[in-house]
């Protein structure tokens, strides 16, 4: 009980404040710009169609089965890729030491309250939180749709589903951190910083970075044309990937593709069975990057003093 207490209360308060709806409002905002701005591709749209997808900037790519909804969910959840980390890290950068700032968590666990009740219920709250910001965008992105008569389709909206899934997973990798980040840095401002610049540049820096090191790893270009040019640009590929495979960005990116993954030959989506085999490895590599954060939060805050 004391847990729920805590979450619910961490929960009313992000809410409530101004951070909180400022991101929300940019968040539907962006997401009516992008779906109105592309609404006539919908329309034309008649054929479902299976097209490569691909996410340069995050390193991964694949075939996706376009219908009108997965298309739309598909530019939603690559945009959330960069928003919901952010939002994510902002949310847990002040979750501990804002606490310690204003001296409320000694008001806090002088009641019957133990340390790791208190940091779950920080991140159950926040969780929450991000739930109903990701929801919120998947209901109405269909909504939009059905605003403007574009037909849906049952399995474009279960596999949605199991993308707002993946998604929540995703942001949750960021929240772990940055919970981290606050039970390490003193002042919130800091950690704040620290938290939103972290998730900037995995989302947004990082992938270049990886093209510049991964033409360098791979060595001296050849003239282009050769064989000799297609073998570094195979290898170039190799180093990209192994480098983009310790960026949670990454892994998120490619279950999205695998989630909404098309058969050119069928024309249609590719078993869902095979998108969990292809992606299980991407999927634990996510679990890895939200329990690792954490466990090393966990572990700080009980030990930390806190006075």
């Amino acid at each position: 009980m004391n847990v729920l207490n805590i979450a619910m209360k961490e929960f009313y308060t992000s809410v409530k404040s101004k951070r909180f709806v400022v991101i929300l409002a940019v968040y539907l905002l962006f997401v009516f710009l992008i779906a109105y701005s592309i609404k006539g591709h919908f329309l034309e749209l008649t054929e479902p169609q299976v097209s490569r997808t691909n996410l340069e900037l995050f390193g991964a790519e694949g075939d996706t089965y376009m219908t009108p909804l997965s298309a739309m969910l598909l530019l939603n959840f690559t945009f959330f890729t960069i928003f919901g980390a952010v939002m994510g890290a902002a949310l847990g950068a002040d979750a501990i030491n804002k606490e310690v700032e204003t001296g409320t968590i000694k008001v806090l666990l002088g009641h019957p309250v133990y340390r790791d009740e208190v940091i779950n219920g920080k991140f159950f709250g926040n969780t929450l939180v991000l739930t109903i910001t990701i929801l919120m965008g998947y209901v109405f992105t269909i909504a939009f749709l059905l605003m403007m008569g574009v037909p849906l389709d049952g399995e474009s909206f279960f596999r949605g589903l199991i993308a707002f899934i993946i998604t929540l997973l995703y942001t949750l990798v960021f929240l772990s951190i940055s919970i981290l980040f606050s039970t390490i840095f003193k002042k919130s401002e800091t950690s704040m910083l620290v938290s939103v610049g972290t998730a900037i540049f995995l989302t947004l820096i990082y992938g270049i970075i990886v093209t510049l090191i991964a033409g360098h790893l791979a060595g001296e270009m050849p003239p282009y044309g050769t064989p000799a040019f297609e073998t570094w640009r195979e290898n170039v590929k190799l180093w990209e990937q192994r480098l983009h495979y310790i960026n949670p960005t990454y892994h998120y990116a490619k279950l999205i593709i695998l989630i909404f993954s098309g058969d050119r030959i069928t024309n249609a989506y590719a078993p869902l069975s095979e998108a969990f085999s292809f992606g299980f490895n991407n999927l634990a590599m996510l679990l890895v990057a939200l329990l690792l954060p954490f466990a090393f939060a966990y572990v700080r805050f009980m030990t930390s003093d806190l006075r």
